[in-house]
């Protein structure tokens, strides 16, 4: 298996340059530090050398030390983000991830793989024996590839140079192994979902099913050409974390059992779907498109236009719909309607994670780039464009981070109504056969609903938990 690499580099910015644009910025803090602009501007110069200027000349020379220490360096990264393929988001999350070569002088070279296959790609690389030295993976899918073999502890390394108290507890939850308790991915952020909804359409966002159902419409009757609801519902498997498991578990069901094992052939799940079916073909508030797409990108693209006055989302949305709209102030945010008056309101929280695969022939290059991840400006500056909470506790309480509406509600749906996925051991494939049989349904109302979910689970069942 050979891998191909697409190079990335920050505009035609060459090497010396970067280092030319670091020593001045550190040239002019340390003058700034020593009040030394304003004797500038007065035409300083009277012969004799400062104690700025020497540490001036000294803060050069480190840096010209640590630039030749990391000069010809590359980091190869693994991931969905591509800084070329039109997403908004994409692209301001890769000019965070820039800011890494400016600062140390790593190149970082890119291999962009769909979102959904990156898992799978880490494994076969690995095999082959020439996996990236790091990789962005889905968190919920960190046991199958510790089972693979395919990622390195990230223990040693933590204890070393991290203080685990300063983390939110949600990195230690989503990237611990529960069959040896060790670290093997670290969030890159955590991500919220709920509804999103436009201002012009709705004022008092639904807060439960039979609410959502009315709002929508009302909407519908008032505005021509635009639709109530939307929400991605077709077979991939994205349709599950999204739909299809927080309506059902706001009916109290569950989608798998203890051991990883499929449990959703039950009335919660059952019911969850129906409502699904009937917000296109009984309601008729929710697109056909709707049961179709591919890319969660479709659904979100008709909101932020104002095709759709409500969707379930997350809050990496949020770059995606400012530039669709431009004018993210029309669009507010809140958790998941609740199947009946006053019950809950859960959502499938989780979160993009840093691993290093096993075989990585530069580990300690990918956890110079974690380290600088976690720094505080970089976590902020990343949440505001990725749509995600900081990991870190201090970013996490950062003043800037709180001023925001959007931020704001968040971070208060995450502590509120935040959850893992059930715990299924093989995620993508257990959240696949149902969001088939829901899928299926969804566009066959006439058929047995109750039967397409049997049938589902003793497939998948029998597959991966036969004796």
């Amino acid at each position: 298996v050979s891998v191909v690499y697409n190079k990335i580099t920050k505009n035609e910015t060459t090497k010396k340059e970067r280092k030319d644009v670091m020593k001045k910025r550190k040239l002019m803090a340390l003058l700034l530090a020593g009040g030394m602009v304003t004797s500038m501007l007065a035409g300083c110069g009277n012969g004799t050398e400062s104690a700025g200027n020497d540490q001036s000349a000294g803060t050069e020379e480190e840096e010209s030390s640590q630039d030749n220490e990391n000069e010809g360096k590359v980091l190869t990264m693994m991931t969905y983000i591509d800084p070329n393929g039109g997403d908004a988001t994409q692209e301001k999350v890769w000019e965070v991830y820039q800011r890494f070569t400016e600062e140390t002088g790593i190149e970082i070279e890119l291999n962009v793989v769909p979102w959904d296959q990156t898992e799978s790609k880490v494994v076969i690389t690995n095999q082959a024996g020439s996996p990236c030295d790091i990789a962005l993976i889905s968190s919920q899918k960190m046991p199958s590839l510790v089972n693979s073999g395919a990622l390195l502890s990230l223990d040693e390394m933590i204890d070393a140079d991290m203080n685990r108290d300063e983390i939110s507890d949600a990195v230690w939850n989503a990237g611990t192994y529960s069959g040896d308790g060790k670290v093997y991915c670290l969030l890159s952020s955590v991500h919220s979902r709920g509804l999103w909804y436009n201002k012009d359409y709705v004022q008092d966002p639904p807060e439960t099913w039979d609410e959502l159902v009315s709002t929508a419409q009302q909407v519908m009757e008032e505005n021509e050409d635009v639709y109530g609801f939307g929400f991605w519902g077709g077979k991939h498997y994205g349709s599950g974390e999204t739909a299809i498991a927080p309506f059902s578990w706001a009916g109290g069901g569950t989608l798998a059992n203890d051991d990883g094992s499929a449990a959703w052939a039950n009335d919660a799940v059952a019911d969850a779907i129906r409502f699904m079916s009937d917000c296109v073909n009984e309601y008729k508030i929710t697109p056909e498109m709707c049961l179709n797409v591919s890319d969660y990108n479709d659904v979100t693209q008709q909101f932020a236009a104002g095709n759709i006055a409500m969707i379930l989302d997350g809050s990496y949305a949020k770059t995606g719909i400012e530039t669709g709209s431009g004018d993210i102030s029309k669009f507010g945010f809140v958790p998941y309607p609740a199947k009946e008056e006053g019950g809950e309101r859960p959502f499938f929280t989780n979160g993009w994670a840093w691993a290093i695969p096993s075989k990585s022939k530069q580990p300690e290059l990918a956890w110079e780039f974690i380290k600088w991840f976690y720094g505080k400006d970089v976590q902020i500056d990343h949440s505001k464009v990725e749509g995600g909470l900081p990991v870190t506790k201090e970013a996490q309480e950062d003043p800037e981070i709180m001023a925001g509406e959007l931020e704001k509600a968040f971070i208060e749906n995450i502590n509120a109504n935040g959850r893992s996925m059930d715990p299924f051991s093989y995620y993508q494939e257990g959240l696949e056969q149902l969001a088939v049989a829901s899928a299926t349904y969804c566009l066959d109302p006439g058929s047995d609903l109750d039967a397409l979910l049997e049938e589902a689970q003793n497939a998948f069942n029998e597959k991966y938990y036969s004796e």
